[in-house]
């Protein structure tokens, strides 16, 4: 039984009064929609999701129907919430304790007290990151949270829910039933197709794919997909393959009446995104090394072998290291660099050589960024898995402030939740097939705050992997595009990935 009532009579205000004022599509969604109790927020990075959010909260606080905030958020986002978004945005009339989970400090003792305090606070805001949340002493806190607090639930990058099978996404969903308000956001809903948006919708309404005659995740994939069914040489069994998608105007339709869908170009009066590409040729080393992997690779499929999914993952996670100028060795699977030149990182040189202003450098592989960090010297900060939070946060605020060039990280540990307008060129070491951490890294630049346009590099091996995987990340952003209902702008890279191949038919300098 929840032990708290409403926020005071006093605490109430006749008219809201937004502590940062709203852009006109955000005080329009907030109008229509701070009192649905659930909503998807598909707005695209950097169009202000965060602030709407903090402000129906605030809302529903005032009206009564809410007493306290729970923010599920990736790690180092739920952080954001606390340090930066709610102190900027949440109005002066909502006298909240905000906490920051952190699964490492949980069983000590002033973390407990903490955890204490909070519960009884005034108005509580907890933010979580999805990983605490399934350990044991995390997820007690949520139910407890749930279930004494009438909470006001944000899932936030909400596609960390996609797969319906793995615990985290039950627990979650599960967890929703105890919260009458909720909302989940996330500017990438599909960046990996159609079957990533179905868990997220489940935690918003358990029953809504099942009143559109979708009652299982099966039949959904059945619907949206089309398969094939094959049978492996090697070992007879049947298998099911994924050979495209069907019927994504329908998905389009059913997901219009509980969500809303802002581009940046369609709200806000935003510079530019400017997009180019610098190529490289590997050495002659590097291209025998490619080569040999490739043949391997033939020699496999060729064989009738079964092409498990770690494989063909090991495969090019091969491929794409030979490009940035190292290997595992077989004994200790300790990277080693290719004897010669690296062809990658003496790019990178030559580009950031002629950037007068500051930029950001996104990078895959710790190996990348230990040497990118070696060849920028003091001019550089370091964020990603190597950098303990505290000297993240440290890193950020350097980089803002002026007081270092480059920004050099990870876009699984910096490529969200982040704001890092003073920089104006992003530069792509290498990528990797992921589109929602491409499009998340690239608006931590193009943003609410930046003033002129912004300019984005990939470095480019023609003719190899890195062709195949800008490729790929476009076909998923056209197939995005249609389930949401956006215009195709963002990257188009045709002619760039054309003239790439075009201009690797000779991929050696030997």
């Amino acid at each position: 039984m929840r032990r708290h009532g409403p926020l005071s009579e006093g605490s109430r205000l006749t008219e809201f009064q937004f502590k940062t004022e709203p852009f006109a599509h955000q005080r329009e969604e907030w109008e229509k929609h701070r009192e649905t109790p659930a909503r998807a927020i598909f707005w695209e990075m950097g169009t202000g999701k965060t602030k709407l959010l903090i402000d129906t909260a605030a809302w529903l606080a005032l009206q009564g129907k809410v007493d306290a905030m729970l923010v599920v958020a990736p790690n180092g986002v739920h952080r954001n919430w606390v340090e930066d978004e709610l102190p900027r945005h949440m109005p002066d009339s909502i006298k909240y304790t905000a906490m920051t989970y952190e699964a490492g400090k949980a069983g000590t003792k002033t973390h407990k007290e903490a955890r204490e305090k909070l519960l009884k606070a005034e108005f509580p805001i907890l933010a979580i990151n999805y990983e605490a949340f399934i350990t044991d002493r995390g997820k007690k806190l949520v139910w407890k949270f749930l279930k004494e607090r009438k909470a006001f639930y944000v899932l936030d990058e909400s596609r960390r829910i996609k797969s319906p099978g793995i615990k985290r996404t039950k627990s979650i969903v599960a967890s929703g039933r105890y919260a009458e308000y909720k909302r989940i956001a996330s500017g990438t809903p599909v960046a990996n197709g159609p079957f990533d948006v179905f868990s997220p919708i489940r935690f918003l309404d358990e029953g809504y794919w099942k009143k559109h005659g979708l009652t299982t995740f099966s039949a959904f994939k059945a619907f949206f997909g089309m398969w094939e069914t094959f049978r492996r040489r090697d070992t007879g069994r049947e298998f099911a393959k994924l050979l495209g998608y069907r019927a994504l105007d329908h998905l389009n339709a059913l997901l219009e009446p509980i969500s809303t869908r802002l581009m940046k170009d369609d709200v806000l009066d935003l510079p530019p995104k400017l997009y180019t590409m610098q190529y490289f040729q590997m050495t002659a080393e590097q291209a025998r090394l490619y080569r040999e992997l490739v043949e391997e690779y033939v020699a496999i499929l060729e064989s009738g072998e079964e092409l498990t999914a770690p494989l063909a993952i090991t495969r090019e996670l091969r491929l794409r290291q030979v490009l940035s100028g190292y290997l595992p060795s077989d004994e200790d699977e300790t990277p080693r660099n290719i004897p010669g030149r690296n062809p990658r990182l003496a790019l990178l040189i030559e580009v950031c050589e002629d950037i007068p202003h500051q930029a950001i450098i996104w990078a895959h592989f710790r190996k990348d960024i230990d040497q990118i960090c070696e060849a920028l010297g003091q001019e550089a900060v370091r964020y990603d898995g190597a950098v303990k939070e505290a000297d993240r946060a440290i890193a950020k605020k350097r980089f803002q402030d002026g007081n270092a060039k480059w920004f050099v990280g990870n876009p699984a540990a910096g490529g969200m939740g982040l704001t890092l307008v003073a920089a104006k060129t992003v530069i792509y070491y290498n990528n990797d097939y992921d589109l929602d951490k491409r499009l998340q890294s690239e608006d931590r630049a193009h943003r609410i705050g930046q003033d002129s346009p912004v300019q984005y590099i990939d470095l480019v091996c023609m003719d190899t992997i890195d062709v195949k995987i800008a490729r790929a990340q476009q076909e998923k952003e056209k197939i995005s595009a249609t389930i949401l209902g956006d215009s195709l702008r963002g990257r188009n890279f045709e002619g760039l990935l054309a003239q790439a191949t075009n201009m690797g038919q000779d991929s050696s300098d030997a």
